[in-house]
């Protein structure tokens, strides 16, 4: 690191959640969907998905003398039905049932610029935790609802990774997260952990902000290495969800990680030629703090500090270098396959600052 570099400071408090809290009957869960008190979780009656009529159909009470390994059968897929008195806003909705049962969720999402390969980066994310890259830094997944997951791997992960597809723009109006997975560190407790992908114009307009960046622990900001330019500089994308999470209370914590995406399309400038060749599956604060100062740094000579502002807003803080694909595409495909490079540091760092990986090291990541 330079010498003369002026780094920011952050704070070095593990972030908190409100997304659960306890009351004296028991677990409340908040509902990321519309913001609802849930304090009665183990208690709501559950539901299952009904292929054929298209909609939710509630679970009959359980045989009493299931075995452990038959009642786990016909739990599996089960979801709750949110309480709140707001259905004539939202709507009906369903959180999988797994969802309160590990303790505090831990919500993240991804925020950026239409076009800015946010989509591309997360379905390369979810390919890599399905290829079990995780447990090179002593993390296991498995997700919380299979039938997400499995939408999301063949809606998103299979036409990118295995077709060469380039995915669509994200959706407006989804409400829900694109997958949740549950993630144990070194053997320790299981901490559910819900991936929200939010489209670009939705988060442009002031007033259609998600209500899930009200509880929010940790947001990636995506940035197209490709294109940094005065346009972007002003992306509302950005301003809108960091003015959300800085009207929060001062001890609700959230946590950044901004991503210099497609960097393949600059991967002959320094530093991102050095980093996109260095790719190694250790969990080191020292090294996510070099990587922060270099891209900040590079930031700043691209005359773009502006699009680093949610690390002079968030508790904590890093910064990155991915390629989602690998290499650009040609007439919405590439022709020469996709191979993702770095896109688990940003989730690592992340799952550092959140808490779902424990110890002094994960600790002093984004100090």
């Amino acid at each position: 690191m330079n010498a003369n570099f002026d780094w920011p400071s952050a704070a070095v408090a593990m972030p908190s959640s409100k997304s659960e809290t306890f009351s004296a009957t028991g677990l409340v869960v908040t509902c990321p969907i519309c913001l609802h008190d849930i304090d009665n979780w183990d208690a709501l009656r559950q539901w299952r998905w009904d292929a054929d009529r298209e909609g939710y159909v509630e679970l009959s009470e359980l045989p009493p003398d299931l075995n452990p390994t038959q009642r786990a059968r016909m739990m599996r897929g089960a979801y709750v039905r949110c309480p709140t008195p707001q259905t004539d806003i939202l709507g009906e909705h369903y959180l999988p049932a797994n969802y309160g049962h590990f303790g505090p969720p831990v919500l993240l999402g991804l925020i950026g610029m239409t076009r800015s390969g946010k989509s591309h980066l997360l379905a390369s994310m979810i390919g890599a935790i399905q290829r079990g890259e995780l447990q090179e830094y002593g993390i296991t997944s498995r997700p919380i609802d299979h039938a997400t997951h499995q939408k999301f791997l063949a809606d998103s992960v299979d036409p990118l990774l295995n077709g060469g597809k380039v995915l669509p723009g994200t959706m407006e109006g989804i409400v829900t997260f694109a997958d949740a997975f549950l993630m144990s560190y070194e053997g320790g407790p299981e901490r559910a952990v819900a991936l929200f992908d939010v489209a670009g114009g939705e988060l442009a307009r002031a007033d259609d902000t998600k209500y899930f960046l009200e509880i929010v622990n940790g947001l990636f900001f995506v940035i197209d290495a490709e294109n940094i330019n005065a346009r972007q500089l002003g992306d509302e994308t950005f301003n809108n969800a960091i003015d959300v999470v800085a009207d929060r209370n001062q001890l609700d914590q959230v946590c950044a990680a901004i991503v210099l995406t497609k960097a393949d399309t600059v991967q002959f400038e320094e530093p991102v030629t050095r980093w996109l060749r260095s790719d190694s599956a250790v969990l080191d604060s020292a090294e996510f703090l070099l990587e922060s100062a270099d891209v900040y740094s590079y930031l700043d000579r691209k005359g773009a500090l502006t699009l680093a502002r949610p690390y002079q807003m968030c508790d904590k803080a890093t910064l990155h270098v991915a390629s989602s694909t690998g290499g650009e595409s040609e007439d919405d495909v590439y022709p020469r396959g996709v191979t993702p490079r770095r896109v688990l540091r940003p989730l690592v760092a992340m799952l550092a600052m959140t808490g779902v990986l424990t110890g002094p090291e994960a600790e002093r990541v984004g100090i």
